[in-house]
């Protein structure tokens, strides 16, 4: 069974996204990011992305990673932040922990697709 199968399919993983993306936008750290965002849209992305990775039959219909996030100077400690999240709301909502593991490996492996070179903002 894939982690996508093992989540609920797509209604599993949309959960889960919308969770993590709402959590995210609302972040005293990170929730800057999302100000003025289509969360929607967003949610439906993340989604698409997540499903693709996690073993389902989804493919990824947005902006490359790049063009959607470096304009945004994103440096590692909000990087970091957003896996925190991430991690929270997959243990909140009692996902294995093997899974969660490897979904936070996924995001690990796009962090130079995203990220700038510097820890913090100057």
């Amino acid at each position: 069974m894939s982690d996508f199968e093992a989540l609920g399919g797509r209604e599993g993983v949309y959960a889960l996204v919308e969770r993590f993306v709402r959590r995210s936008a609302s972040d005293f750290i990170v929730g800057f990011f999302f100000e003025g965002k289509d969360l929607e849209r967003i949610i439906f992305h993340e989604t698409e992305l997540a499903c693709m990775h996690l073993g389902g039959p989804s493919v990824y219909t947005g902006r490359s990673l790049e063009s959607a996030h470096k304009p945004l100077k994103i440096n590692r400690g909000h990087f970091r932040r957003r896996l925190a999240i991430l991690r929270t709301t997959l243990v909140e909502a009692g996902i294995d922990e093997a899974i969660i593991e490897r979904w936070l490996a996924i995001n690990q492996a796009e962090e130079s697709r995203v990220v700038e070179d510097r820890d913090c903002v100057d």
